[in-house]
Order: C-alpha cells, then structure tokens, then sequence
C-alpha cells in the first residue's frame, strides 16, 4: 500500500507570554523539544518573561497524549516531524510558523527584533524553518540542540541567512551527547557562520546572560 497525502487546515495552538502591542521591544519564538509540552519549556525560559518582552512557544502539529505517572494530570507532548513525512511536516510547519508569526508582529511596532530559540529537535525543526522561508529574523538561539539523523544538518546549515547564532550547550543532558554542541559550533564556523557558545549547567529557569538576553535594551 502507498501512503497517499491530502492537505487540509489545522488548528494549531500556542502559549504566549505578553501580548503584542506598541511596549513590545523584542519578540522571541521558542520551540520545544520532541514531544515536550510547551508548558515546561515555558518554564525553563521564564526569566525572559518581562513587560518589553513577547514571548511565542507554538506546539508542533502532531500532538500525542504522554504516559501517566503516578496519577498524575494527563499532559500533551508534540513533534515537529516524522522520519517517513519529513518533507510535507516540514511544508506545514513553514506555512504554520511563517503565519504565526506574520499575525504577532503585525500587532507589534514596526522593526520589532525577533530573536527565534529552538530547544532538543525543536532545533532542527527552527533551522529547517528559516533556511526554507523568508522569514526576517535578527539573532538564532540553538539551546541543546539535536539533529535527528533523517535532516542533514550541514547541508541545513549552509541554507541559513548570515545571522548571528548562539549555541547554548548542556552539561546536563546525559541522553543525548549531542547536546553538548562541539559538532554543531564546527560546521556552524564551517558554513560561515558567526556563531558563540555558552554552557549551562543549571536547572531551570535558565539566565538571561546565557541567553544572550541581558543586553537587550
């Protein structure tokens, strides 16, 4: 049997933390790991929750009900792709994101920075989507960044708009060493690039300093 595609809306959802308006001075898109809620990546970038600050985390399309532990609430995790779709997943998170994101800063000033942060395969799904769309972005965050093996990451990489990339890297992570970053700075500096590296290894909400936030007046 041959799997045959048909296209057709989706509601999506999304957490945000602000809303747009005229004090907004940075608007920030997150996205979360492989089939994390979005509630915990709120969580973890909680720091970054100011008034001049426009904080989006869309959930992925593919949403799945998580195992229950120990009676605990039932909880939705998402993921932005899957091996055997990759390249229609990819299509609708283009079209989903590049709409999300039209909307948001359409209610934001003129000229507002946007600053976009994927965490775990949320970056791989953030690289995919700025090297595929036109979207302006200022500054790339890649917070423990994994690259499953169905997306070519260099070749992903060299599609990328010459925009500065920061690579925040986990000490913690003991699942995935590829979290800890070194390949991902090599080919970054490889393709060209101008990228940074931070290490954290704290538990959340990460600082700001580690986000590059800091700074941002």
């Amino acid at each position: 049997m041959t799997p045959l595609s048909f296209t057709t809306p989706r509601t999506a959802r999304y957490l945000s933390l602000g809303e747009p308006g005229p004090a907004i001075e940075h608007v920030w898109v997150c996205l979360h790991d492989h089939g994390q809620p979005v509630a915990d990546l709120a969580q973890q970038l909680a720091n970054l929750d100011t008034p001049e600050r426009l904080l989006v985390l869309p959930e992925a399309l593919s949403r799945h009900e998580l195992p229950v532990i120990n009676g605990e609430v039932p909880r939705t995790g998402a993921t932005w792709f899957a091996a055997d779709s990759l390249l229609a997943d990819l299509a609708d998170l283009g079209t989903y994101l590049n709409g999300l994101v039209q909307e948001v800063l359409a209610g934001c000033p003129p000229g507002t920075p946007l600053t976009v942060l994927g965490y775990g395969h949320g970056a791989a799904a953030a690289c995919r989507w700025l090297a595929s769309n036109g979207v302006d972005y200022d500054r790339l965050i890649l917070y423990a960044a994994v690259f499953p093996p169905e997306i070519d990451r260099r070749a992903t990489l060299v599609a990328l708009p010459e925009r500065p990339v920061l690579v925040v890297s986990t000490t913690t992570d003991t699942y995935s060493p590829e979290a800890a970053g070194e390949g991902l700075m090599q080919d970054l500096l490889d393709v060209g690039l101008s990228a940074q590296q931070r290490l954290v290894d704290a538990g959340p909400p990460l600082p700001l300093a580690v986000l590059g936030a800091s700074n941002e007046a």
